[in-house]
This record gives structure tokens, C-alpha cells and sequence, in this order.
């Protein structure tokens, strides 16, 4: 298809921050775009999308963009699984159930979500149009090496943050979440299929009366970078504060990080440390 980087983008919307991040930077580099919003998921969209569709009507956004012209497609936002009673596929989503297999939605243990978003990358790419990351669109997100705000992580923090980077790293390479939380150098909690939110819930009592948590959010080690990339921001800060955790430690050039400086801000008035680690386990100030 050669190069897609001007031509019309097509947005597939979830939930949060990203999908409306993406229109903006379409509409200041004057590249058509076209907006397809999940229902039940896209929640921050600051204008209706060209079309509404279910997840289950893969047909239904696939026409929208052969229709638009559509070249290149990124996948955006917060998506919860549905079930498959729940799902009611058209007949393009049935095909693509007949690849998959219809235990994606019926057991989620079985096919995690990057195998999951893997089978829907190729899908896409079936259709002909060519799948892009957010990292390539959105490159002044990507967090970069070290603390984030003025907040410096101690040795103590440090020692965690390390654990913790191979427990996020091993929990991730078995497709079952990208976070965990870790006190006092032992893992306490892992993400599962609920998501980074309703970790950080679960953590909410061990800070009290003891040494405080840290969350620490990576890359699976085998994920595609087109899809489910980590992001953090201003709520998972507020989260964090909420539940009485210390820190916050994620994967510099992993991670994205929406509304940088916001999310700083707040991190450096609550004493907490928000701190991008790299592959060698260090980082230089940011």
C-alpha cells in the first residue's frame, strides 16, 4: 500500500483519554480521520464518531472505513472483554470467531489479550488496511528514562521498583496482566483481567500501619506495540493516592503517559514518586 503516514487514519475508540488525543493531533496535522466509537467504551470523545458500532460488528466498522478510504488503523482506549452472549457478532465477526475461536469470549484465561489482539491485528490486516501503534502517532507520551516529577525514588524504592519490574515482566510473558504491586520487596498483587484500576482498589489496605506500595506497570515481553500499550495519568495517579500507595514506577519507553505534566503535578503534591525505569533497571533524569 506504500506509505499510509498521510493518509486517511482510522480510529477504533475505547475508552479514555487516547481516541480524542488522536483526533486532535489528526485535526492539527489536517490528516483525515475517521472515528469509530465502541459502544459502552468510548467515553471521552469530544464529538460524536462517524459511526457507533458493538464489538461484535466487525463488518459494520470494516465498511465504514473502505467507504472513507481508510489506509492505516489504530486500535485506542480502554476495552473490556465482553462475553460472547453478550457479543452478538455479525456475520464478519463469526468469521473471525471461526479463526479465533470462540473461547476468546467464553475463556478469557485461555486466550489472554495480546494473543487476542494479535488475531484481531491480523484481522484488520486481512481487511487490507495497515495497523499502526499509538506510540508512532502520540511519540510525546512515550515516557522517557527516569523521574517523571521532583519526587526521587530512595535506594529502598529503588530495590522495590527492580523486584517488581521482573515480577511485571514475568506476569506479562503469561499474556495475564501488565501490573503489580509490591511492598517491602515482595509481590503482594497481580493484575488480572479487571484491570490496573481495580488493582490498585485491592492494594488500597496494605499501606496502613506499614510500609506503602508501589505500583509497577510494564510491556508484556511478547506484546505487539500496536496494541495495549500501558498508560498511565491523572486517575491512576489520584488512585494511587487514594489507596495510599508510595510510587508509581513504569517502563520508559513502554509507557505512554497522558497529560504529562498534570499527572506530575499531582504525584509531586501527594510526596509521591512517579519514575520511568529502562531496560538495564536505570534511569537518567528526564
Amino acid at each position: 500500500m506504500g506509505d499510509t503516514s498521510k493518509g486517511r487514519l482510522g480510529i477504533i475508540a475505547g475508552g479514555g483519554a487516547i481516541p480524542q488525543l488522536l483526533a486532535q493531533v489528526c485535526e492539527t496535522q489536517k490528516r483525515p480521520y475517521t472515528v469509530v466509537g465502541l459502544e459502552g467504551q468510548a467515553d471521552r470523545l469530544a464529538d460524536p464518531p462517524a459511526l457507533w458500532i458493538r464489538i461484535g460488528q466487525a463488518g459494520k466498522c470494516f465498511q465504514k472505513f473502505h467507504e472513507d478510504g481508510v489506509e492505516a488503523v489504530v486500535m485506542a482506549g480502554k476495552v473490556i472483554r465482553p462475553g460472547l452472549v453478550d457479543l452478538r457478532p455479525d456475520w464478519r465477526t463469526i468469521k473471525f470467531l471461526a479463526r479465533a475461536g470462540t473461547r476468546a469470549f467464553t475463556n478469557r484465561e485461555s486466550v489472554g489479550d495480546d494473543r487476542l489482539l494479535r488475531l484481531v491485528i491480523a484481522e484488520i490486516e486481512r481487511e487490507g488496511f495497515t495497523v499502526v501503534g499509538i506510540d508512532s502517532l502520540l511519540s510525546g507520551l512515550v515516557a522517557s528514562p527516569g523521574a517523571v516529577g521532583t519526587v526521587l525514588p530512595s535506594q529502598r524504592d529503588h530495590h522495590d521498583i527492580e523486584i517488581g519490574f521482573a515480577a511485571a515482566r514475568e506476569h506479562g510473558a503469561n499474556d495475564r496482566g501488565q501490573a503489580v504491586v509490591i511492598q517491602d520487596g515482595v509481590v503482594v498483587e497481580r493484575e488480572g483481567a479487571e484491570g490496573t484500576d481495580h488493582l490498585i482498589r485491592r492494594a488500597a489496605d496494605l499501606g496502613h500501619g506499614g510500609v506503602k506500595p508501589v505500583l509497577v506497570k510494564t510491556s508484556k515481553p511478547q506484546q505487539d506495540r500496536r496494541a495495549d500499550l500501558p498508560v498511565i495519568g491523572p486517575e491512576t495517579v489520584e488512585a494511587c493516592i487514594a489507596s495510599g500507595f508510595r510510587g508509581i514506577a513504569v517502563e520508559a519507553g513502554g509507557t505512554l503517559i497522558v497529560d504529562k505534566k498534570i499527572t506530575a503535578g499531582l504525584a509531586d503534591r501527594a510526596g509521591l514518586f512517579l519514575y520511568a525505569l529502562g531496560d538495564d533497571l536505570s534511569g537518567a533524569s528526564s
